[in-house]
């Protein structure tokens, strides 16, 4: 071995003390700075019988252990001085409606469902992977005909020093009296004259009136 070589070769000690803190992005870093030859890049991994993809959107469980959303951005695979495989992930998460640092009375219009991409990513040991999911179109979930746990949906990003979602929810389309944007886990009444969509209790309607209206015109229509 060279002097060079020693100079760059990275010890046992090292490695397991990163590992030991969840330090997996300073390992990277390390690996692709002094022996690039022992880290490799890959487009898939498989985990339990189940393969996922770079750009995937999947459930991960968090250094904290709780489970978040997040797209799969990069696979690594680093080869440790005792011969030992670590295959580590970089994800980039999404963040929910808990999250969000908006007025109260626009919440109720963001969904439960409803996931908003951040610039925030992470590396973490690819056993972190859970499940895949599904993360539509707010058009795409909307028509769903039925919910489903790994289904989600996502109409804006989220700005990560606001913590408001981008494109400002005042952008976002409109409906209603109300004039807030459409949250799919309310139930809504669509009118037969203008075809636009409202909420029930601002029509003061309630969910068992629904199954008595066979042509519903809203309040302006009705005019």
């Amino acid at each position: 071995m060279s002097k060079e070589e020693k100079v760059n070769q990275i010890s046992s000690n090292t490695v397991n003390e990163l590992v030991k803190n969840d330090k997996y992005g300073h390992l990277i870093q390390l690996y692709l700075k002094k022996d690039p030859t022992k880290i490799k890049k890959y487009n898939s991994i498989q985990k339990f019988n189940k393969i996922y993809h770079v750009n995937q959107d999947v459930a991960v469980c968090a250094l904290n252990d709780d489970i978040y959303s997040a797209k799969l951005i990069k696979i690594y695979c680093i080869k440790d001085p005792s011969n030992t495989f670590i295959p580590i992930i970089q994800v980039q998460w999404y963040y929910s409606k808990q999250d969000l640092k908006i007025d109260q009375k626009l919440i109720k219009c963001i969904s439960d469902k409803e996931l908003f991409f951040s610039t925030h990513s992470e590396y973490l040991p690819a056993n972190k992977i859970q499940v895949g999911i599904k993360v539509l179109t707010f058009e795409e979930y909307s028509d769903l005909e039925f919910e489903e746990e790994t289904i989600f949906f996502s109409r804006a990003a989220i700005d990560l020093e606001s913590m408001e979602p981008r494109p400002n929810i005042k952008l976002w389309k409109k409906s209603c009296v109300c004039q807030l944007p459409q949250n799919p886990d309310l139930q809504m009444i669509q009118c037969d004259e203008c075809e636009n969509w409202y909420h029930l209790d601002c029509v003061e309607l309630q969910n068992q009136d629904i199954t008595k209206i066979d042509k519903y015109l809203c309040p302006r229509c009705n005019k």
